[in-house]
């Protein structure tokens, strides 16, 4: 905003003031204002505004606070010594003369406020702002073009601003107390990016090269282009992207060509894919094997960085709690880590995972990234403890290789590795145990395995993978079997874990077991189920074993027929609710949930359902009735849904929607499904369930969501399908 002086030239500063209101821009841009050092934090008091401590608030709780008495150019009011986050609703914005990016929001009762962004070339570098700054502008500039004119929008935001009193001038949406948020230092949409490799584990040679494929996916109305990088390159190894970079909106696929150098030691190395694009910052880890010529180079752990998750930590073994992704402590790579203790009482964690060291082995080592802080003041004693140990396959303790302990924090990361030679031709444990005493919390976190065990002579390691049927036919509500087979050659040594793709909807593949063991010899039952609503048809399933940086795939020809014949029919109207939110008739909803906006995508077309996402206490319903004929012989519901949400935590249900079976008169005859803010994920999943047992029947296909005060969670549904067949 522009410079006053309020004492001497009154009038000119009103002109001036409504000159502003109805012109964004003046010809002249200018990294100036009224408070302009309070604004992008060199004021006296900027140091003191905490940003590592956000305040969740409301607009009303902001527009509560009582209107200063005096503002100065150079100090803060109390309120502006703080951090807010406000979830809300961006009404309008635009670019103003100050070069400020200048929005109102709003809540659901309908008051409005300032949120504002400084241009980062208007921000010294010192500022304690400068970074949030840029990154806000960022986040923004991956949605909206801001112009000098005011662009009209209706799209919920998550805004973390520093506080702010503005003079009260009539700017529109300015509160009536002239609270602001300004600067903003973050602001989210609801819209990321992800990134996949394909294949995650490579083992290439000294002198040869090797590619993955990166793919971006998208989630939400992201729309920015997405530039790559790779960290953790070997010395003597080169990398390319082709492209460079992924092209605005951000989705699509990019080459990474390795090349190892002649000269790069062999071993196991963590290399780690940025992609930075719209204000955010996403990654993925690629596992690279340096071989030999005269031999090969092998990790021997299976899931070493615990990228499968805590629902699927094998071949690990872990005590509950330990297989953690939460924010609260970074993971070195990737989403996952390990994390022993931290709970400031007399605990006690474990984790570890067989692996046999071949006795051709010239050489195996053991390393890991480890991370450790503490809330212990002694500098004398060792309360809490981390042990990395090497058992037997029985659990006997063969050595101690290092004890850790509240006097060794560690800040960042920290590489450790052991020389663990002497134990090749041994089946063993690597087994870490972390001791935790009564009181003050010691963490320690690991991540990033690694087993690398180097032979010499003979061929290089490797496995082959097949399926025995590979041509499989079967129908509709039946199941069948396969028996996938691996086979190794050379020195090859490792687990294989077992996965399939190319499914048909409504058919699943399970493996029993999981994974073939180490050395890698075995093989597994891979058990196909085809649902009632299975399209009937050919598909062609891809079976990927995985381990010991390999990656091979079997295909298995796979067709779906028709369960005994009859007549199919899918018996809902409108199912993909194309016909917009003036005419949703069959189905009956609430208000708002029938949209077609860009902020949450449609599974198919241009409409979808969209219940919840509010933020605050808030019930959305979806209903239709329907009559299952009493001569079907099969019945399904399928519809795809995708759940995202602002929820941090693992462990509460907070949000719910609920899939349900009604009567005629809408008492409740069964609950289908119960998903909630714990099933977020990118992308929509189709979900089926089974309806035979209520042929002859009319009843309601209900759903309701539920969300409580706080942090929005959204379901958004689709692509309804109700599929009856009868003789």
């Amino acid at each position: 905003m522009q410079a006053k002086s309020p004492k001497k030239f009154f009038k000119y500063a009103f002109l001036l003031a409504v000159f502003a209101i109805l012109v964004p821009v003046q010809a002249s841009a200018q990294c100036s204002g009224e408070r302009w050092p309070v604004k992008v934090g060199t004021d006296l008091d900027a140091s003191t505004v905490n940003l590592n401590a956000p305040m969740a608030t409301t607009i009303a709780n902001l527009l509560a606070i009582a209107t200063p008495k005096q503002l100065q150019d150079n100090k803060r009011q109390a309120a502006e010594k703080k951090l807010y986050v406000v979830n809300a609703t961006l009404k309008k914005y635009a670019l103003m003369y100050d070069l400020d990016y200048h929005m109102v929001i709003a809540d659901a009762a309908g008051h409005t406020m300032i949120a504002e962004i400084p241009s980062p070339s208007c921000v010294p570098a010192g500022s304690p702002f400068a970074a949030g700054i840029a990154h806000a502008r960022a986040q923004f500039d991956a949605m909206f073009t801001a112009a000098d004119t005011f662009q009209s929008v209706d799209v919920p935001v998550r805004i973390t601003g520093v506080g702010f009193f503005d003079y009260l001038e009539g700017q529109s949406g300015q509160a009536p107390n002239g609270v602001e948020l300004h600067p903003i230092i973050d602001i989210t949409f609801d819209s990321t990016f992800t990134l996949s490799a394909s294949p995650q584990s490579l083992t290439i040679n000294q002198g040869t090269s090797g590619t993955s494929v990166i793919t971006s996916n998208l989630s939400g109305p992201f729309n920015s282009s997405v530039a790559l990088s790779v960290s953790g390159l070997p010395a003597g190894a080169s990398a390319s992207f082709s492209p460079s970079s992924i092209t605005a909106p951000g989705s699509g696929s990019s080459t990474l060509a390795i090349t190892v150098g002649a000269g790069t030691a062999p071993g196991t190395y963590n290399l780690v894919v940025n992609g930075i694009g719209g204000g955010q910052t996403h990654s993925v880890t690629i596992n690279l094997t340096v071989g030999n010529g005269d031999g090969s180079t092998q990790q021997l752990l299976g899931n070493p960085g615990f990228e499968n998750g805590s629902a699927s930590p094998t071949p690990w073994t872990a005590t509950a709690g330990v297989i953690d992704s939460s924010a609260t402590r970074a993971s070195h790579t990737g989403s996952w880590k390990a994390w022993l203790d931290g709970y400031g009482a007399a605990h006690t964690d474990t984790i570890f995972q067989k692996a046999s060291i071949p006795a051709s082995a010239a050489s195996a080592s053991l390393s890991f990234w480890l991370h450790i802080d503490t809330k212990e003041t002694t500098a004398t004693a060792a309360n809490d403890t981390l042990q990395v140990q090497i058992r037997n396959s029985t659990g006997a303790v063969l050595a101690t290789l290092a004890t850790y302990s509240n006097l060794n924090p560690i800040a960042d990361y920290s590489q450790v590795s052991f020389d663990v030679s002497s134990y090749k031709g041994q089946t063993i444990q690597v087994y870490l145990v972390g001791t935790e005493n009564g009181s003050l919390q010691t963490s320690f976190i690991v991540d990033d395995f690694a087993l690398n065990a180097s032979t010499t002579g003979g061929s290089a390691g490797d496995f082959a993978i097949s399926a025995n049927p590979s041509v499989i036919s079967m129908a509709q509500s039946s199941s069948s079997t396969s028996t996938i087979a691996t086979t190794i050659s050379g020195s090859f040594n490792s687990a294989i874990a077992l996965s399939a793709s190319g499914l048909p909807a409504g058919a699943t593949a399970s493996f029993s077991p999981t994974s073939i063991a180490t050395p890698g010899n075995g093989s597994s039952t891979l058990t196909f189920l085809a649902g009632s609503a299975t399209a009937t048809g050919t598909y062609n399933v891809i079976v990927t074993g995985s381990g010991g940086g390999k990656t091979h795939t079997t295909a298995i020809s796979l067709t779906v027929t028709s369960s005994g014949g009859g007549t199919t029919q899918q018996l809902l109207g409108n199912p993909g609710f194309e016909n917009g939110s003036s005419n949703p008739s069959p189905w009956s909803v609430s208000t708002g949930v029938i949209d077609n906006s860009t902020f949450e995508a449609a599974h198919s077309g241009s409409w979808k359902a969209w219940l919840n996402g509010y933020g605050s206490a808030h019930t959305d319903t979806l209903l239709q009735a329907v009559t299952i004929p009493s001569t079907a012989t099969n019945a399904s519901l399928t519809f795809w849904l995708h759940i995202d949400t602002l929820e941090t935590t693992t462990t509460n249900s907070y949000d719910t929607l609920k899939v349900q079976v009604r009567n005629s008169s809408g008492s409740v005859l069964a609950t289908l499904g119960t998903y909630s803010n714990l099933n977020a994920a990118t992308g929509f999943t189709q979900v089926s369930f089974d309806l035979g047992a209520y042929k002859g029947q009319a009843i309601q296909i209900y759903l309701v969501g539920v969300e409580d005060s706080s942090l929005k969670t959204s379901f958004v549904v689709d692509d309804f399908a109700l599929n009856v067949t009868t003789p």
